[in-house]
């Protein structure tokens, strides 16, 4: 098919000003999308814009099936002529018109149609009346040609079959053997046309929407155009009409036969009935209310004892037998004076037996009314006894239930399945103060919940709440809630079998407080293990300190004697001082697991670390246990604070120790592993995977019991004695690894020993090597004397600070407390350095001396000292980031080098 092509109005100017009216139409839209200046005119339109908002819509479906016949002709002969009638302004007009396609916006497809010249209308006005009148006639009318093929065919026609070739179906839908089903139905059309003859017969038909049925009535004519002998097709949908036809005739053959089969489905009904009314436990009555007969059921007469015939089957006799308290709710005369057709409410009553006991009955009735008045009531008896009395167990066991509710130590309700309240208890109701004057039958759970909630607590806005209730449905649920006056309550929501919730509300505030008391006592237990295994764990550093420096002073004392080895004098006083360093560490180590302290990570050669441990501690190990260090070479570099993991060795090494008193093999190895995800056993092991380096523990010791093997790592648990240990090695060991990046792993075996595996992640040989750093320099002496004010509120600390600094050539001032130390920088604050303790006496302490001495200068340089971890109080908290911090005990050299840093960096000398 060949199209023109215009993606927009513009594109058109070039037709814009012929005198012969051309529009493109829009099917799409069903619109005028262009017209030219002629085709306004012929329009009768203002401008081009009126033209286009135009409403078509009042087309008829008749002309929307030509439209859409001529579209499908043009993609055969790609231009065709028609003669069209318009209504520009309500008047008819005929034009001859050519027609073409043509692309546009968006690739739709619209009809160019130019208008050739107005047809003669005066010559042959009925010719052209009828042409009209076959193109919108409902009739499906076509032209065949004698070898079947289409040659034309009105818009019906068109809309039933679609064109000869049918893009929509798929179909070639052209010749007439195509669509009468038939085989031999085309040829014998064409054979009676061929004679001249009419044809008229019902034939199935393949059109474009399935199959159908059409009465087709066939003509001879000829061809206007070239004289042929033709046949000219009218058609009728019938298919609905043969339907009916065919189902008319099979009803009316199978009539016979469903009346015959309706009559014995009535006589099993009847039968059915009869059998139902013999074995149905409801008891059927029929009253006829004029004559006050009454039809019993058999059932009736076995319900209430009798055999049939011992009643009178009448009103009255029947009225007699029923409870004189009752008789009126089943007087027939009220049950049918204002009745109506239909159910007569329900009503229960009492019926005497024949052995002389009530049998509860419930009745249900239909009344039947005749020209306004009831003529007639049918209803059954049911037996209500068991019920009854099922009913009064159960108001019984109702009772029980909520006298039990009542002597429970808690608050009790009871929710149905759709969550609203049936029952509570007083105390349930005394436990919800803010909405008990709410509580009634029906009240929802929710509604409860909101109600009860502490005024100062968030707005739920119900989606935790609702959350709870539809998780209560599925298993029980428990939550705690604490007012703003103290009182804690318990809440726990349990599901019943019927759908429904059990709601146990506990005031737990007494409770809550001797949990805290027994804490409590708990705790300070646990400060008596903590004591004992501190005061062990210092015995062995002081039991180092104390043995060198007496030997040192055996050395020194003995006046006949000459003086020591400097040497072996040098050797007793380092292993002092480590000891004193590791005490340090120790306390450190303490106060940073009470107070969680930030570690400080650097990188550490993990076997140098091991050998000075080992070094150190071999006085306090027995000679009976030997020690086997195995440290290959090559071990990584690892990012961890140096002073907590020689702690950590130094826990599992006296851990060691303890478990093997009758001596063993205390093992200590360094290896560089690479953990993936299949490395540990635990699934639930989250260390990340990489290179490490493991660092392990063991010992031949007695191990550790099974069922306290969960438990190592808990803080004051130890099954050592009291003052053996302090239950908190492991826990600070386990910490500082996890906290460090890494993981602890133990196996253990009783009777064999126990082996403690720590992994540090490993860091890269250029980080290690860009983290050496040359050793420190020894203090520098001062060039100058600088004035040093001194404040410590410890008599012999102050003694040890004072002599080191007026060794070092300082200027000292001494001063016992904040305040004496403010007194002094008030009548002369021209000082180098003030060193200070932060706790004190006295109102001054170390962050406020600072900052009331900085008030009068403020360039003051301050070492502030303290015996806590750093971060650990509120006093250090409110120190400037910029002043330097030193953990007590202090080494010279390392007050020494702060000092010197301070004046080196001083601001304002003096």
């Amino acid at each position: 098919m060949t199209h023109l092509s215009a993606r927009t109005p513009s594109e058109m100017a070039l037709f814009a000003h012929l005198s012969v009216p051309i529009w493109v139409f829009d099917l799409q839209q069903y619109r005028i999308w262009w017209a030219n200046d002629a085709a306004v005119t012929f329009w009768k339109a203002e401008n081009l814009d009126a033209l286009r908002a135009r409403d078509f819509s009042t087309d008829s479906d008749v002309v929307h099936l030509r439209l859409r016949q001529t579209l499908q002709e043009l993609g055969d002969r790609g231009q065709i002529h028609e003669s069209w009638t318009f209504y520009p302004a309500g008047a008819p007009v005929r034009l001859t018109v050519a027609c073409k396609c043509i692309e546009i916006d968006d690739g739709r497809t619209a009809l160019f149609v130019e208008a050739s010249h107005a047809a003669d209308t005066e010559t042959d006005i009925q010719s052209a009346r009828l042409q009209e009148s076959v193109r919108y006639a409902s009739a499906m009318l076509s032209m065949y040609a004698m070898d079947g093929t289409l040659l034309t065919q009105n818009a019906h026609a068109f809309g039933c079959y679609g064109g000869p070739d049918s893009g929509d179906t798929g179909l070639q839908m052209g010749h007439l053997s195509q669509r009468l089903c038939a085989p031999s139905a085309a040829s014998q059309l064409l054979a009676e046309i061929a004679k001249s003859n009419d044809f008229d017969s019902e034939l199935a038909v393949q059109t474009a929407l399935g199959y159908r049925i059409h009465r087709v009535r066939a003509y001879p004519g000829r061809d206007p155009a070239t004289g042929d002998r033709v046949a000219v097709l009218n058609e009728e949908d019938i298919t609905d009409i043969v339907d009916m036809r065919e189902r008319l005739h099979a009803l009316n053959n199978d009539l016979e036969c469903h009346v015959a089969a309706r009559s014995r489905q009535l006589q099993i009904s009847e039968e059915r009935f009869s059998l139902a009314m013999q074995g149905a436990n409801d008891a059927l009555w029929d009253l006829d209310v004029a004559s006050g007969d009454v039809y019993l059921s058999p059932r009736w007469y076995t319900m209430m004892g009798y055999a049939p015939g011992e009643v009178e089957a009448s009103a009255a006799p029947i009225l007699a037998l029923v409870h004189p308290d009752d008789r009126h709710l089943v007087d027939p005369a009220r049950m049918t004076a204002d009745a109506l057709e239909g159910p007569v409410a329900e009503t229960e009553f009492r019926l005497r037996h024949k052995d002389g006991h009530w049998v509860d009955v419930l009745t249900r009735a239909f009344a039947v009314v005749r020209d306004g008045t009831v003529t007639r009531m049918v209803g059954t008896n049911l037996d209500m006894t068991e019920r009854k009395k099922t009913e009064r167990s159960l108001r019984r066991l109702k009772e029980i239930l909520f006298e039990g509710s009542e002597a429970l130590p808690v608050g009790v309700a009871y929710f149905d399945s759709n969550l609203k309240l049936v029952m509570w208890s007083s105390l349930y109701a005394t436990m919800q103060p803010r909405c008990a004057a709410s509580l009634e039958i029906g009240a929802k759970f929710a509604d409860i919940l909101k109600a009860s909630q502490d005024g100062n607590q968030p707005c739920d806005g119900g989606g935790d709440i609702a959350n709870r209730l539809a998780q209560a449905r599925k298993s029980p649920q428990n939550w705690v809630e604490t007012l703003s006056d103290g009182r804690t309550f318990t809440q726990a929501v349990i599901p019943t079998s019927g759908d429904g919730v059990i709601a146990v509300v506990e005031d737990i505030t007494e409770k809550r407080a001797r949990q805290r008391q027994l804490r409590q006592a708990q705790k300070m237990e646990a400060v008596g293990q903590l004591t004992g295994g501190v005061a062990h764990d210092f015995n062995n550093l002081l039991a180092v300190i104390m043995g060198n420096l007496e030997l040192l002073d055996l050395e020194i004392s003995q006046p006949d004697v000459a003086l020591p080895d400097p040497r072996e004098a040098r050797a007793l006083i380092t292993t002092a001082l480590d000891a004193v360093r590791h005490g340090a560490d120790l306390t450190g180590s303490l106060l940073s697991y009470a107070r969680k302290a930030q570690l400080a990570p650097k990188i550490v050669d993990i076997n140098e670390t091991v050998r000075q441990t080992e070094r150190w501690t071999r006085r306090a190990i027995e000679s009976n246990v030997a020690i086997d260090a195995i440290l290959p070479q090559g071990i990584h570099a690892v990012l961890v604070d140096g002073s907590a993991l020689q702690n950590a060795l130094l826990n599992l090494v006296l851990n060691a120790r303890d478990a093997m008193p009758n001596g063993g093999t205390l093992k200590i190895e360094t290896q560089n592993v690479v953990i993936d995800d299949g490395y540990f056993d635990d699934p639930t092991e989250t260390v990340s995977p990489g290179c490490y380096v493991m660092v392990s523990v063991s010992d031949s010791g007695v191990g550790i019991v099974p069922d306290e093997i969960e438990q190592i790592y808990d803080p004051f648990f130890t099954t050592k004695p009291v003052g053996k240990g302090s239950g908190l090695g492991l826990s600070m060991v386990e910490g500082f690894v996890r906290q460090s990046g890494g993981t602890i792993r133990v196996r253990s075996v009783q009777g064999e020993g126990t082996c403690f595996r720590l992994y540090f992640r490993a860091v890269s040989q250029e980080a290690a090597n860009a983290s050496l750093a040359p050793a420190a320099a020894p203090p520098k002496t001062p060039t100058y004397k600088a004035r040093v004010l001194l404040v410590e509120d410890r008599p012999e600390v102050m003694l040890v600070l004072e002599r080191i600094l007026l060794s070092a050539g300082y200027d000292v001032r001494t001063a016992v407390s904040g305040d004496a130390g403010f007194e002094i920088f008030q009548l002369d604050h021209n000082f180098d350095l003030v060193v200070t303790d932060i706790v004190m006496p006295g109102r001054l302490q170390g962050a406020a001396f600072a900052h009331a001495c900085r008030r009068l200068r403020p360039q003051m340089s301050f070492i502030f000292l303290s015996g806590y971890a750093p971060d650990s109080t509120a006093q250090d908290e409110a120190l400037p980031d910029s002043d330097p911090r030193l953990m007590k005990p202090i080494s010279r050299n390392d007050l020494l080098a702060a000092i010197g840093t301070c004046l080196d960096g001083a601001a304002e000398p003096r």
